[in-house]
């Protein structure tokens, strides 16, 4: 059967380094940005989107943290041109390049109206670049969010379960997505400290799983949470000591998310355990009327 045209254009033979090549190109070497002459007369464009954030935008920018320009933050992120290679890139290298030029493109959109010097000569590949993005963490299975507060754009990876759990329980939202950010990516400590907050909330309603058929997947996730040190000391606990705490970073951060995934299930079925007496009793209710009729 013939492929259609849309089937090949979309990821026809996904590849991380063609992806990164392509999104480099649009961002640091077509020349997408022009200037005005002394006249204020519109110039040729000779800026690429790297060039005008270098060049103009870069000082000021509130992401800047204490870089002094944007090749050394390229740099200290890991995603300069020179540390992709073609059989080096990782899913988590391009993900952390996107996420930049994600802020990159936000940065520009919000200052390019108002620049005096410049101006947007190629608005298709300023489209392209985002749209590219966005197909992107599509792939990847990632989502792109805001922070209003410090405008910034961050990329957290998809869990539609916890996306649903969030919005019935609002006092642990910013504690679900933030466990989900790339940036918190082997960051044990930093997990550790989210699911030792997450922890409290299945303290808080234990009490409405313990005694249900969801008993075991309550005690799961309490011995995960105590044994792996995320709510207590656990030197000198003897199983503790011989399995998690013997355990390599990487192996430790997979049973963090496990108990992560563990405590979502946990608030999933609060629902289902909230009307589970009110169907009991409707059922009830149906076979005492059917004794009655008989």
């Amino acid at each position: 059967m013939r492929q259609k045209i849309t089937d090949k254009n979309i990821f026809p033979c996904f590849d991380l380094y063609e992806e990164y090549e392509k999104l480099e190109a649009v961002f640091s070497n077509w020349s997408t940005i022009g200037t005005y002459n002394r006249w204020g007369e519109r110039m040729a464009p000779a800026y690429s989107f790297e060039a005008y954030l270098r060049d103009l935008q870069f000082n000021s920018w509130n992401l800047r943290g204490t870089f002094v320009n944007l090749a050394e933050m390229r740099h200290k992120l890991n995603i300069a041109p020179d540390d992709f290679t073609k059989r080096g890139i990782t899913e988590e290298q391009l993900l952390d390049y996107v996420q930049f030029l994600l802020n990159c493109g936000l940065r520009i959109g919000i200052t390019i109206d108002h620049c005096r010097a410049a101006y947007l000569a190629d608005k298709n590949a300023f489209d392209m670049l985002l749209q590219n993005c966005d197909y992107l963490l599509q792939k990847l299975h990632c989502d792109q969010k805001f922070d209003k507060v410090n405008k910034e754009v961050y990329i957290v990876y998809k869990n539609e379960m916890s996306s649903l759990i969030s919005e019935s329980n609002p006092d642990v939202e910013i504690s679900l997505l933030e466990y989900r950010r790339i940036d918190n990516r082997g960051d044990l400590q930093r997990k550790g400290e989210i699911l030792c907050t997450l922890s409290k909330k299945i303290e808080a309603v234990e009490v409405k799983i313990k005694g249900t058929e969801f008993q075991a997947l309550l005690n799961d996730t309490t011995f995960l949470l105590n044994k792996t040190g995320v709510r207590h000391w656990v030197e000198k606990d003897k199983l503790a000591s011989i399995t998690f705490l013997k355990m390599q970073p990487q192996e430790l951060e997979k049973w963090y998310d496990t108990a992560f995934d563990l405590i979502v299930s946990c608030l999933a079925v609060l629902p289902y355990l909230t009307v589970k007496d009110q169907i009991k009793a409707i059922r009830q209710t149906e076979m005492t009327t059917n004794e009655t009729s008989i």
